[in-house]
């Protein structure tokens, strides 16, 4: 089966706060189960950065209610493209939680992400995270 895989980023809502952050991830993991989406949130306390793959026609429905969701906003697409096989096949959504600082924050990814995770995958994630990372310190 064909899977679909997309990466954005966003700003998180100025007002969001813990519990919010925890029924975002919550509902995530609950309904992306039930549609067959896995994948990996980033949140750096201000950016999120969400890679999310499964079923095309259920990836394009999250990526729909993603934009309309309030609780964030700058929804920019990153990457999108087909696999041929799951990345994140263990997590229906981990949720990374990382530090301002670039090298803290790299290191916070680079330890989620599977051992197979291809090599300019990798680089892409890593520079996006080193983006949200400049966006914290500016």
């Amino acid at each position: 089966m064909q899977l679909k895989s997309v990466t954005y980023t966003s700003l998180a809502a100025l007002d969001l706060d813990e519990e919010q952050l925890r029924e975002i991830h919550g509902a995530a993991r609950d309904l992306n189960g039930i549609d067959g989406i896995s994948g990996l949130l980033v949140f750096n306390g201000t950016h999120f950065l969400q890679w999310i793959e499964g079923p095309p026609e259920s990836v394009d429905e999250l990526i729909e209610r993603l934009r309309r969701d309030p609780r964030h906003s700058g929804f920019e697409i990153r990457d999108e493209r087909m696999l041929e096989r799951r990345m994140f096949g263990d997590w229906t959504m981990k949720l990374v939680r990382v530090r301002s600082n670039f090298h803290l924050a790299q290191d916070d990814v680079a330890l989620q992400l599977p051992e197979e995770f291809p090599d300019h995958l990798r680089a892409r994630v890593m520079g996006m995270v080193e983006r949200i990372s400049e966006d914290v310190e500016l």
